[in-house]
């Protein structure tokens, strides 16, 4: 009964956003056909894992989905995605660190290419969204990713709304399983 009572629930909150987003398109805009687009994707997804799939079958459906988008991560860990030979892997094998420092290869203001320590990312994942220098901003995990991709391994980073950039923080937040949650901790250079 209480099941049933959740599901209309959320169907009720679905179609009341589909009314909103549908009012939002009437009125123009582009970005309102993208909000149908994805309230309609999320809709069909509830429906399928919650009205369509039997209740036993969901955690291991779940499971599947989850161990795909870390192993994907750890896989573009252990890839290059730059123009460079470096990964994420080569700085942080495993999810610790070499140690010393890595330059920033950067022209411009600086007398010299810059150099920052490399940290560990075992626990790194649990201190964000935080501020991050580079972007003057507090950063999610998944830019933080993109910040050493461009940095690092000359690299373009990825779409922060693909997949790619999902399942690559997923691993990354993996790191920091049993680390106590403290976004914006920040770990001080010397």
């Amino acid at each position: 009964m209480q099941v049933k009572r959740v599901l209309a629930f959320v169907v009720v909150a679905l179609v009341a956003l589909a009314v909103v987003a549908k009012v939002q398109a009437q009125q123009g805009g582009q970005q309102s056909e993208e909000v149908m687009k994805q309230l309609q994707m999320a809709m069909e997804n509830m429906a399928k894992v919650m009205l369509d799939m039997p209740m036993a079958e969901r955690p291991k459906y779940m499971m599947q989905k989850q161990s795909a988008a870390m192993a994907n991560g750890k896989g573009l860990f252990n890839k290059t995605l730059g123009r460079n030979a470096q990964t994420c892997n080569s700085c942080h094998p495993g999810g610790g660190s070499t140690g010393g420092e890595a330059e920033i290869p950067m022209k411009g203001r600086f007398p010299m290419n810059p150099k920052l320590p490399i940290p560990t990312l075992v626990g790194a994942g649990a201190s964000f969204p935080k501020y991050k220098v580079p972007n003057d901003a507090v950063i999610t995990l998944a830019q933080m990713n993109n910040n050493c991709i461009k940095m690092f391994q000359m690299g373009d980073g990825l779409d922060l709304n693909s997949p790619d950039a999902r399942d690559l923080a997923t691993y990354v937040s993996s790191l920091s399983d049993g680390e106590e949650v403290a976004v914006g901790k920040m770990e001080m250079m010397k």
